[in-house]
């Protein structure tokens, strides 16, 4: 049976609109109260406050407190980056560390201490010294707790959980060019109702996070479906670096629980990878020097080539060489979910597989989190400032988190003292769609082909072959997600659908333009990285 749905909602007016419930938005949400405690803010959240990708950061925030390893800090992560970092941006944000460390600890962040009342770093691959600060193996959720907490001290913000942006709503002025128009305001449906509102605002903040529900395996949680991205491409946004999206090497493999990230902090403190089979430390194949301290990129390639190489489903992280108290105590969180699945984190092997973790790419932003469009800002990882290059350093998205947000506070301002002239008239949600529940299984089986295809074809190793394949693959599948969209009611399945479609787009595109390897990017026929140059002297 089919029945005819009208989705008009509500309309509202805030100063600011605020897309995303992370690390970057919760920043941003603090510096801009603490300026202007009276500005009325939408805080609007895919599921509850609390879940973000950032809530599931376990390792830390990456930052250098003496002056000194600033700059070893700022060429750990240039190395990390391939050579495609923006070095400005890169000294920029680096030199902040110890800063946001500080804002941080005012903001009640209980950082571990040694028993003598001193920070405690952790280290990981990538980094030449310790600098990682951490809460147990729970850095993200502690962060994420103690910046709520501080923002329930204020009135003004107005939360809006369960809520899924559909689109941006713009408008375009006289002086302006029609490729870049100006921000006013979101559609979002409401889930728990089922009808789309209409919020107007002077500024909009997208902090929707990454899109790790493009593949297979990923550690991100349920929300992160490239949203932020999605809406402001299709609005005229440039988006850049999307090819470079970063595998962690590292997911627990299990069959009840497909998104609990083993921590590269266990690698820091000496887990080694093994074959599951031989017993073999392979990594001393891949990267003799560094080993399972390589970065992420080089890790996540070789535990994917044993798993060809030798037909496995997973490979081995062992760490039994450690005390069990010290591991109770350095890694509660997850010594504690492997017990709960019958594993002993100081007496068994991990069985472990490299997962879609970080998007290295996202929205062209400044370190302000400034786009191309008027009135419009985005931070954290959905915004692509060149901090990471090809490759994210382990913990620097934390602290790019952290300043984004603050800086995007102060510079978005300047709207808020410039309230949005409408030039033209801003409808309400209007269409009827046909609620169909058939059309929604069947748009669930997209979500499963889409997900396994992307991890074959535009992986962790890719070809040109493949990804053509795939390219087919996917205009095909957006061609009937559109129809779906235009033509059916309006589900988070299917926006979620429809924006995970475009960003698989953009990452193929990306990769077929790369044709050399570089940090995440690996293209198994790509050229020498130097061919340019090459091409330049023949």
């Amino acid at each position: 049976m089919h029945t005819v749905v009208s989705q008009r909602g509500q309309r509202f007016q805030f100063d600011v609109v605020l897309v995303g419930s992370g690390i970057a938005s919760l920043c941003y949400l603090l510096e801009l109260l603490k300026h202007r405690p009276c500005t009325r803010i939408a805080l609007l959240t895919k599921e509850t406050l609390t879940l973000s990708n950032s809530s599931y950061a376990q390792g830390g925030i990456a930052a250098a407190m003496q002056a000194e390893d600033v700059s070893q800090h700022i060429n750990d992560t240039l190395i990390a980056g391939d050579g495609l970092c923006h070095p400005d941006i890169v000294s920029a944000m680096l030199a902040l560390g110890a800063e946001s460390i500080e804002y941080l600890l005012n903001q009640g962040v209980p950082f571990d201490r040694d028993n003598h009342h001193h920070l405690i770093c952790g280290k990981e691959a990538g980094h030449a010294t310790r600098r990682i600060y951490h809460v147990g193996d729970q850095t993200g959720a502690v962060i994420i707790a103690s910046l709520i907490a501080q923002i329930k001290k204020y009135k003004g913000v107005t939360l809006f959980e369960y809520h899924t942006v559909i689109n941006l709503i713009t408008q375009h002025k006289s002086h302006q060019p029609a490729c870049f128009p100006e921000v006013v305001g979101v559609y979002a449906l409401s889930e728990t109702t089922g009808v789309i509102h209409t919020f107007l605002a002077n500024a909009v903040i997208l902090a929707t996070g990454g899109a790790g529900k493009v593949y297979r395996y990923t550690s991100n949680s349920s929300v992160s479906t490239g949203d932020g991205v999605a809406m402001a491409a299709r609005a005229g946004a440039r988006i850049e670096g999307l090819e470079f999206y970063q595998f962690h090497p590292t997911l627990l493999y299990h069959p009840k629980m497909n998104n609990f990230l083993i921590s590269e902090a266990l690698r820091g403190e000496g887990a080694i990878l093994c074959s599951p089979v031989t017993n073999e430390r392979f990594m001393a194949r891949y990267a003799p020097d560094k080993m399972e301290m390589a970065t992420r990129d080089v890790v996540a390639r070789a535990i994917f080539c044993e798993m060809e190489q030798h037909n496995l489903d997973y490979v081995h992280l062992d760490i039994r060489h450690k005390d069990k108290h010290f591991l109770q105590k350095r890694f509660p969180k997850i010594y504690q979910t492997l017990a709960s699945i019958g594993l002993d984190l100081s007496r068994d092997c991990i069985p472990v597989v490299p997962a879609a973790h970080y998007m290295g790419g996202g929205i062209l932003t400044d370190i302000s989190g400034v786009t191309d469009l008027s009135r419009l800002f985005a931070i954290g990882e959905t915004a692509f400032t060149g901090l990471h290059g090809a490759n994210r350093l382990a913990s620097n998205s934390l602290l790019e988190g952290v300043i984004m947000g603050r800086k995007a506070a102060i510079a978005s301002c300047a709207f808020l003292d410039m309230p949005v002239k409408l030039t033209q008239s801003i409808p309400d949600w209007d269409s009827s769609g046909i609620n169909d529940a058939r059309r929604a299984s069947q748009i669930n089986a997209h979500w499963r082909g889409l997900r396994g295809e992307m991890s074959s074809y535009a992986g962790i190793i890719r070809t040109e072959a493949g990804l053509r394949d795939q390219l087919k693959l996917v205009l095909a599948r957006a061609e009937m997600i559109e129809e779906y969209y235009w033509k059916y009611t309006i589900t988070r399945d299917l926006i979620e659908l429809r924006n995970i479609i475009l960003i698989a787009e953009f990452i193929v595109r990306a990769a077929l333009k790369r044709r050399e390897s570089s940090g995440g990017h690996y293209r198994e026929d790509g050229l020498n990285k130097n061919y340019h140059d090459e091409i330049e002297t023949k």
